[in-house]
């Protein structure tokens, strides 16, 4: 015990080991990260994993003189590879799946850390602990030490040690815990900045190698560069080499690149600003033509640091150095990755990506791209696309010409209108404003601006003929100035328009049902006539380019400028002026042909009573209905009657007994311009002309009948009686009901029209009756015959009185 505590013990402080300032592990925030994740407080913590069912252990472990846990028998054991694989395998066997993973997750980059320096985990748990007794608001104590972990054998000297070390800020620990992933990746300039911040004196010897080795790269790196601008500067090719050189390196040293891109391979390289960024295309069997195979002298143990490095070709890697062994893994010489610069004019050039070789790794893909999507919009910028071995830079780099980032506007397109252009375009992201500049049509036409928005312009009053636009986006830089793009040249030509019908006569024509046309205007094209569909445009509105027009009207024509429509339409004639693909609207007007009423008839219904029957015009709302009778001195009665009216009660009028005649005409639709009725519908009907027959005995007691018949017009007594129908009187068993035609009973009586013009006729039907043998009882029943018969009406006598019993 007195061994392990003698720097406390004895008083000599320099006794104790130098505490670590850098944890020297690369992607160490990754590893803490790992930690905190499983709840972890430091390394040490996570070399004893839970195992389930039996208690957590006390955490007692050893680290001032190499890092060791409790073995067998509590007796100390030191912490190495195969201690790893052991607590890898019980983890397997005891923990949960899901706590298994992250476990071994862990225990899998201690053993990458003992791989490297089998002192590695020590000095990362030595790093740990002095940060967290930092940490302690009283500062570090040996109590606090005990309570993370350490054995209190060691915890007073721990705790003393802490007290010697410098306590860094956060700043100070960023930059210690990042330097090695910068000396590894060869960024030195990082490198040297991070070390700047590093506490001085050193008193951590490896982490003084490291800075001594960062120093001496950079003086190495600045001879580079003063020998490639003397190069440079004559114009040597060689200086390219040197640059090179200086950039393998100190891959982010600025003035390398800078070089780099000034003396690159010029060709091979093609830029192409776009909306979605700048565009690289490049063939990817292009050879960087430089071999990094051979030796680095700066990882050689010849340098001014060679003393302190390990001897024997067996030596332990140190996690120190850039990794420069062969990568039998990575992408090789066949299988070439790239990473792209870009370069600013007064800026050092930036990394802008890298693009992986494409498919099977069989670098077979002749052609490469990469779009950078964050080129600063309004610069000129130059790339460089540098070949990749291993991930470091392995040759010269491919360099395009410089290009101005500044796209265009894409997915223009120009259409025409009469003395006008319209255009439409993508206005690319981060564009300012876009101008537009016309020329034309006429060669030497002083250039002119047309005004833009965003996404397109209308430059009207043009005379016809081509002209051409430049459409250019502004953009502006972080400097604040307003930089024009080169502009896409487009062209369209303006073409005559013809001249709108501005009046458009129509009316009825001198021949019955035909309509005569007329219009003024229109002069410079054909003037077609048309049916449009909907309601018609306003007069002098221009239909698109090209596009459908309504076909000419399909009435047969009747002479100049004359048309007969069909019955039944209902149409928006409009005139419109064609001249090649290009047409105008002119006036519109509506036309209305109503459908005739069909099949118009007249017939008594009772004295005073007329029905009218007749075939409803399609699409007429309402019928107008006139008569005219003998005592009303040629005046007319109206009767206007609604469709749904005369379907569901018909059509009756109240009229006089004398002669009548109708007619029938639809009423024409009320919003039109020109109507063109139809003739109407006519019938008529004689004065009301009766015919009455009564059945009577032959004698008081006698079962004979007689039918008497008279006819005469009802209150025009003395007037001629007009052609009068036959009358036929049927018999029919009582059996049976009453006859309701003619067929339904058996002729026993006929007498003509001109009989019952005569007189009145008196007939004796008994024998008729008995010869048809029909006994009684039976049932008799008069009909009118002939064509006249509907102009007659005939009266029946009581029901009682048709019955013969």
């Amino acid at each position: 015990m007195a061994a392990r505590e003698f720097g406390d013990l004895l008083g000599l402080p320099q006794a104790l080991p130098d505490m670590p300032v850098s944890p020297l592990v690369p992607a160490y925030a990754d590893l803490r990260a790992q930690q905190a994740a499983l709840g972890l407080r430091h390394a040490a913590d996570g070399l004893f994993p839970p195992v389930p069912g039996r208690p957590a252990p006390t955490v007692r472990f050893l680290v001032l003189d190499g890092l060791r846990i409790p073995g067998r028998g509590g007796r100390p054991q030191h912490v190495d590879r195969a201690l790893l694989a052991r607590l890898g395998a019980e983890l397997s066997r005891t923990a949960a799946p899901s706590d298994a993973v992250s476990w071994t997750g862990l225990l899998a980059r201690y053993d990458a850390v003992l791989a490297h320096d089998p002192m590695g985990l020590r000095r990362i748990v030595l790093y740990e602990l002095l940060r967290l007794l930092h940490e302690e608001p009283r500062g570090p104590r040996p109590e606090a030490a005990v309570d993370l972990g350490v054995d209190p054998a060691e915890a007073s000297a721990l705790a003393l040690a802490a007290r010697r070390a410098p306590r860094l800020d956060a700043a100070r620990r960023a930059a210690a815990e990042s330097l090695p992933d910068a000396w590894r990746e060869r960024r030195i300039r990082r490198a040297r900045s991070l070390a700047a911040q590093l506490p001085t004196p050193l008193h951590d010897q490896r982490v003084a190698r490291l800075v001594a080795r960062i120093d001496a790269r950079a003086r190495h790196v600045d001879d580079l560069l003063r020998e490639a601008d003397t190069l440079a500067g004559v114009g040597d090719p060689a200086a390219a080499e040197r640059y090179l050189s200086a950039a393998q390196a100190a891959e982010d040293d600025p003035h390398a690149l800078r070089g780099l891109v000034r003396t690159g391979r010029r060709g091979g390289l093609r830029a192409e600003p776009g909306r979605d960024g700048v565009r690289l295309v490049w063939r990817h069997d292009t050879d960087g033509r430089h071999d990094t195979s051979g030796p680095d002298p700066w990882h050689d143990a010849t340098g001014p640091d060679a003393r302190h490095a390990t001897d024997g070709p067996d030596a332990p890697h140190d996690a120190t150095k850039p990794d420069t062994r062969p990568d039998t893994t990575g992408p090789g010489i066949r299988n070439r990755s790239w990473r792209i610069l870009r370069h600013t004019a007064g800026h050092a050039p930036v990394p802008a990506g890298e693009v992986a070789p494409p498919g099977d790794g069989t670098n077979r893909a002749p052609v490469l791209t990469f779009t950078d999507t964050s080129a600063p919009l309004g610069e000129r910028v130059r790339y460089a696309v540098l070949p990749l071995d291993g991930g470091r830079i392995a040759g010269l780099p491919l360099v395009c010409a410089d290009v101005l980032v500044a796209p265009e506007a894409d997915d223009i397109a120009l259409t025409d209108a009469r003395a006008r252009v319209d255009a439409t375009w993508r206005t690319p992201p981060g564009a300012r404003s876009v101008e537009v500049v016309r020329t034309g049509p006429r060669p030497g036409t002083t250039a002119a601006g047309v005004s833009a928005g965003p996404h397109g312009f209308r430059d009207d009053g043009l005379a016809p003929g081509t002209y051409t636009y430049r459409i250019s986006c502004v953009y502006r830089t972080a400097a604040g100035h307003d930089v024009r793009s080169p502009g896409v040249h487009v062209r369209r030509t303006v073409h005559p328009w013809p001249d709108a019908v501005t009046d458009l006569t129509v009316r009825p024509g001198d021949t019955p049902g035909t309509l005569a046309v007329t219009w003024t205007g229109g002069t410079e094209g054909e003037v077609r006539l048309v049916e449009w569909p909907g309601p018609p445009p306003p007069p002098g509105q221009d239909l698109p380019v090209g596009g459908p027009l309504p076909p000419r009207l399909p009435w047969p024509g009747c002479g100049t400028g004359g048309f007969r429509p069909p019955s039944g339409t209902t149409a928006n004639v409009t005139a419109l002026t064609v001249l090649g693909e290009r047409a105008v609207t002119g006036a519109s007007v509506r036309i209305h042909v109503p459908e005739a009423v069909g099949a118009l008839t007249a017939r008594r219904t009772a004295p005073g009573r007329v029905r009218l029957t007749f075939d409803w015009p399609r699409a007429a709302d309402r019928v107008l209905v006139r008569w005219w009778q003998e005592e009303q001195d040629g005046t007319a009665q109206e009767r206007s009657i609604a469709r749904s009216t005369y379907l569901r009660e018909g059509l009756h009028l109240d009229v006089t007994a004398s002669a009548a005649r109708f007619q029938a005409e639809p009423i024409g639709v009320a919003d039109v311009d020109v109507l063109l009725p139809p003739a109407p519908a006519e019938a008529d009907i004689p004065a009301d002309v009766a015919v009455a027959y009564t059945v009577e005995r032959a004698g008081r007691f006698s079962g004979r009948r007689r039918v008497s018949v008279r006819a005469g017009i009802l209150g025009g007594a003395g007037r001629a009686l007009p052609d009068l129908p036959e009358l036929l009187l049927v018999a029919r068993t009582a059996a049976e009901p009453l006859p309701r035609t003619p067929d339904d009973g058996t002729p026993v009586l006929r007498v003509s029209g001109g009989e019952l013009s005569d007189g009145p006729v008196c007939r004796d039907v008994g024998a008729a009756v008995a010869a048809a043998g029909i006994r009684r009882p039976y049932t008799l029943r008069a009909f009118l015959l002939g064509p006249h018969a509907r102009a007659v009406r005939l009266e029946d006598p009581p029901y009682n009185d048709l019955v013969v019993r």
